[in-house]
């Protein structure tokens, strides 16, 4: 089992350095805080930052940072244990929940707009995933495969958004039921073109 010592200690370093910085942002606006004020907070070497992070917005939004590593983890879970034929936006939505107590302080906050643009990658990856899983990418609906997962990942953002700056008191279901009324009969629009293409009813 030794071997799974290194893995565990990355781990425990990263985790204490997202701590740190959430600490941080429940006490000040996110331009004001240092990397040597994380460092101090999770008490570790300033060398130890740098090996695991580039900078804080990589620690805030980076692979490995707060966000992104929760989301893919998330994401991932959601889909072993969830396989549907319907196209939903449910995972995401609980994952916005999970961290809602932080994304409301730095709603006001240019942490906000680094965030965000992180989800959108994350989104978008799973998003093309998905809708793989539910059409083809050289379809014959006349709309762009990038156009469709573009229009969905924006759209996910934009519900995303809303909800953080009116206070998240939707639950995710709520959430969820608004995205596929809002988006889905566009989508599912473009997928009967595809099977009366393919000649499926």
């Amino acid at each position: 089992m030794a071997h799974e010592k290194p893995d565990r200690r990355v781990r425990n370093t990263r985790q204490r350095l997202r701590n740190a910085l959430l600490e941080l942002l429940r006490e000040k606006r996110y331009e004001a805080i240092s990397v040597e004020e994380i460092i101090a907070r999770a008490d570790v070497a300033r060398s130890t930052f740098y090996t695991h992070y580039i900078d804080k917005d990589d620690l805030l939004t980076g692979a490995h940072g707060i966000f992104a590593e929760n989301l893919d983890r998330q994401i991932a879970a959601h889909a072993r244990q969830h396989q549907t034929a319907s196209f939903t936006g449910l995972p995401w939505f609980h994952h916005i929940q999970a961290q809602g107590d932080i994304l409301k302080i730095i709603a006001r906050d240019p942490a906000m707009s680094l965030t965000l643009h992180t989800l959108r990658a994350i989104i978008r990856r799973s998003v093309e995933k998905d809708l793989q899983a539910h059409t083809q990418e050289a379809d014959r609906s006349g709309i762009p495969f990038s156009v469709t997962v573009d229009y969905v990942t924006d759209s996910l953002i934009s519900l995303i958004k809303w909800w953080v700056d009116h206070g998240m008191k939707e639950t995710p279901t709520e959430m969820d039921e608004m995205f596929k009324r809002l988006v889905l009969p566009g989508f599912a629009s473009v997928l009967k073109v595809e099977r009366e293409s393919n000649g499926e009813n």
